[in-house]
This record gives structure tokens, C-alpha cells and sequence, in this order.
């Protein structure tokens, strides 16, 4: 799979994305922690199926009319097996490496799942649910699925309405189909600040507890 981190996000990016955590965070005691992966998971059985879809029609054709070609049976199994094998192996090195062909064959319902699961174990893994007031804010944001999940600590969560958090995703995804991530980023984050800092204002002894940034998949 490429690396679509660095692909998308130079370390100009990176620094205006920080930046924006720093400013939205010098309005409120809370923190804000953007993370940026490549992919919440790596999908085996995904590249299996795809693969196998793939090279099933394309095994039956080559056997039916190259095999007769040496001489062979249009319809022998053993030619068959011979051709499926080997372009399932192309395939399968193929969609390790395609993000177009990965992204093709995804299931909706395993994507949610994993995308949430891997945002649940990175907010815990980054100790997240370790601020002092209980106000720790992950942005987690996959690129391979185009899937971004914000997780509120505890009271922050209580304290902000759902829909507030629905419409910052939704922004933040629609600057990744609009090829306007960064900025989309930044003024989400931007957003978050200033609804945390009515719940949490800053206080002047306040500590930088959490990284600005967590880029790859920590």
C-alpha cells in the first residue's frame, strides 16, 4: 500500500496543522490531538476476495480459448488451476499496492467497524483519557478509507451535543474528496477550539499534556 500520509501531508502540512492545535488550544484547558493514518486496518480477506473475483473470469476465458491453442482440452481443470493460481497471485500483488483497486472492494460494514475500532485503541494507546479534567479530543482520520472519527474524553463528551461532532466530520471529509484537506483540518480544528473553550477555558497554569500531532499509524 502507498504511503498515503506522506503523500498527502508535507512537513509544511504538518507544522499549519499544528499550529492551528496550538492556537485552538491556547482558547481552552481541553486538548486536541489530530492523528492521520495511512488505514485503520490492512483488510486480508478483502485482497483474497478481490483477488479471487478477478481472476475467476479471466482463468475461465484463458482456458477456454489459449489451452486449445497447445493443445490441450478448452476446458481442462488442470489449465484452469494453472491460469487461476498464477493471476491470483498477480492480483493479490496488485491490490496491495492499488489503492483505487483496495478502496473498490472495501465492505461498508467492515470499514465502520475497523475505522472505529482503531480510532477506540489509538484515543487509549495515546493516553487520551488521561487529562486532568477529562476533556482529552482525538480527530482520528484514515486515508485509505476516507473515514474520519472524533472520541471526546468523558466529560466532554457528556458536555457536547453529537451533532456537533457529526458536523466536524463532516467537514473534515469533505475537504479529503475536495483535495482540501489541510485546510479543512485546520478550521475543524479551529471549531473544536472555540466550542471547548465554553466548556473549558483556559486556564493560565494550563499544561500541554497531549502531542499537537500524531502522524502513521502509532
Amino acid at each position: 500500500m502507498k504511503d498515503l500520509v506522506s503523500k498527502i501531508l508535507s512537513q509544511a502540512d504538518a507544522q499549519c496543522i499544528i499550529d492551528a492545535v496550538k492556537k485552538a488550544e491556547k482558547l481552552t484547558s481541553a486538548e486536541i490531538v489530530p492523528m492521520i493514518v495511512n488505514a485503520s486496518y490492512h483488510y486480508p480477506l478483502t485482497r483474497i476476495y478481490a483477488s479471487a473475483v478477478l481472476s475467476l473470469p479471466l482463468a475461465i476465458a484463458l482456458t477456454h480459448y489459449i489451452a486449445p491453442l497447445f493443445y490441450f482440452h478448452k476446458d481442462n481443470l488442470w489449465i484452469f488451476i494453472v491460469f487461476f493460481s498464477l493471476l491470483f497471485i498477480v492480483f493479490k500483488v496488485t491490490i496491495a499496492r492499488s489503492v483505487f483497486l483496495t478502496r473498490l472492494f472495501l465492505n461498508p460494514r467492515e470499514v465502520d467497524a475497523e475505522v472505529r475500532e482503531a480510532a477506540i485503541t489509538a484515543f487509549y494507546k495515546n493516553g487520551l483519557y488521561k487529562t486532568a479534567d477529562k476533556n482529552g479530543v482525538l480527530v482520528y482520520i484514515t486515508l485509505l478509507e476516507k473515514k474520519v472519527w472524533i472520541l471526546a474524553d468523558e466529560d466532554a463528551h457528556k458536555k457536547i451535543e453529537p451533532e456537533f461532532w457529526e458536523t466536524c466530520v463532516k467537514h473534515i471529509i469533505t475537504g479529503i474528496k475536495q483535495k482540501q484537506f489541510i485546510s479543512a483540518l485546520c478550521a475543524t480544528i479551529e471549531t473544536i477550539g472555540n466550542r471547548l473553550a465554553k466548556e473549558y477555558p483556559y486556564k493560565p497554569d494550563d499544561v500541554d499534556e497531549l502531542k499537537n500531532i500524531i502522524v502513521g499509524d502509532n
